[in-house]
């Protein structure tokens, strides 16, 4: 029963996170982050990362940033102390899409929105899982984009994007995003 409890606990927090309100005014942007953090921190629970990745071999699971930090402090305090599949949480912020080798997760920041079509293709078939509240990001090649619907975070994830780059998501995480997308590859 406590290894059941064990295992449904991440996914209740993920379903949890995603009908918190996002808030109003000035506060809507607090709200909004804190609960974009902790859905950025769950989203590991919910992903396999090929052995052969670069971050799989690294003693820590890293969460990256890159772009302007719309989190403040939240994600720090989401990953402090924190484990993810039997490593301790660190959080790195980088400024170029190249210094993703050791990132697990890589949230782009909407900052970046301009850059986003080079910064995917220069991550294409890396498994590292991007992830990005830019509009349209899934949409655009990016794997797991935030969207709000006014009043709760929502997500879409591309699951051509994330199998093209050797990783595996879990059919929990699938059951709560709002959409999926299944875009064709090239060639097809």
């Amino acid at each position: 029963m406590a290894t059941l409890v064990r295992l449904l606990l991440p996914i209740g927090l993920l379903v949890a996170t995603a009908a918190m309100p996002a808030g109003r005014a000035s506060a809507q942007g607090t709200k909004e982050y804190q609960v974009k953090a902790a859905y950025l921190y769950g989203f590991g629970r919910f992903v396999e990362w090929p052995a052969t990745a670069p971050a799989a071999a690294g003693d820590t699971f890293v969460v990256c940033v890159l772009g302007d930090d719309p989190f403040e402090h939240w994600l720090d305090n989401v990953a402090a102390g924190a484990v993810m599949k039997l490593k301790p949480v660190a959080i790195r912020r980088i400024a170029r899409p190249e210094e993703s080798a050791s990132c697990h997760t890589l949230f782009i920041s909407a900052s970046e929105d301009v850059r986003i079509g080079r910064i995917i293709e220069a991550l294409e078939h890396r498994p590292v899982l991007t992830v990005s509240d830019a509009p349209g990001f899934a949409q655009r090649g990016g794997m797991i984009g935030f969207s709000s619907d006014g009043r709760r975070i929502r997500f879409t994830v591309n699951l051509t994007a994330a199998e093209d780059a050797g990783l595996m998501l879990n059919s929990e995480l699938l059951r709560v995003a709002v959409t999926i997308l299944r875009p064709p590859r090239p060639g097809q």
